[in-house]
């Protein structure tokens, strides 16, 4: 009746009482959808509501699909993205376009990063300049807490989606997409020393599939390998 009446706001201020009694998922679809219906002028509701769906169900990718969309209308950042879609690869197996889209985000960060800074002084200039580098993709929040959150989240990734047996049945499947872009992420994780990598390179090679051997490359010659950096600077 409320949005009959156009009192949107007075709506939404309905569905904020009764979050505080019960904030289920559906709840916040319901809001989710109410919002999706004026034109962005609610747009940071909308995402922090598409935040609270994905930290109750990350499972859910068409959640995660509308938040792909506003990125790309320039309506959500780089950082928060690739946050939510790693939530979303912690909790499933997801197909190529989620990992194409988690490796683009990580590329975007570091070209930004080598736009902003320049780290370069001295004689040390180019471990210092790594270590910026790094700083700038593993920082996707300021919150200390979101770094340690990522050093546990590679380290648990190492055996969820890039050990030897997922590379051979990655391989098996025959999809080359997937296991381009999970490479592409990877060489942002780990370096382009990671084994998962040189298997992938080498696999593109002998099937002569260039469009998507050229696209790992551009990753590989722009990663960092942000948690074993980080392992080194700890130790």
């Amino acid at each position: 009746m409320l949005l009959l009446g156009d009192r949107v706001n007075e709506a939404l201020d309905e569905l904020e009482k009764s979050f505080k009694i019960s904030d289920t998922v559906l709840q916040l679809r319901l809001k989710a959808t109410l919002l999706e219906h004026f034109n962005g002028i609610y747009n940071v509701k909308l995402c922090t509501c598409f935040e609270d769906i994905l930290k109750k169900d990350p499972t859910c990718s068409n959640t995660l699909a509308r938040i792909v969309v506003m990125h790309q209308r320039g309506d959500y950042n780089t950082e928060k993205l690739a946050e939510m879609i790693a939530l979303h690869l912690d909790a499933t197996y997801a197909k190529s376009d989620m990992w194409k889209e988690l490796s683009s985000c990580f590329l975007r960060l570091r070209l930004c990063g080598d736009d902003r800074m320049s780290c370069s002084n001295g004689k040390d200039g180019h471990n210092q300049a790594s270590f910026c580098h790094s700083k700038q993709i593993l920082d996707i929040s300021t919150n200390i807490a979101s770094g340690k959150n990522w050093r546990l989240r590679c380290r648990w990734w190492l055996n969820r989606h890039f050990s030897h047996s997922i590379l051979l049945s990655d391989i098996a499947t025959g999809d080359l997409e997937l296991l381009t872009y999970k490479a592409a992420t990877a060489s942002h994780l780990y370096g382009r020393e990671f084994k998962f990598i040189i298997k992938v390179v080498e696999y593109l090679e002998k099937e002569n599939i260039m469009e998507l051997y050229s696209y790992l490359q551009t990753h590989i010659m722009n990663s960092i390998g942000f948690y074993f950096n980080m392992k080194r600077d700890n130790s």
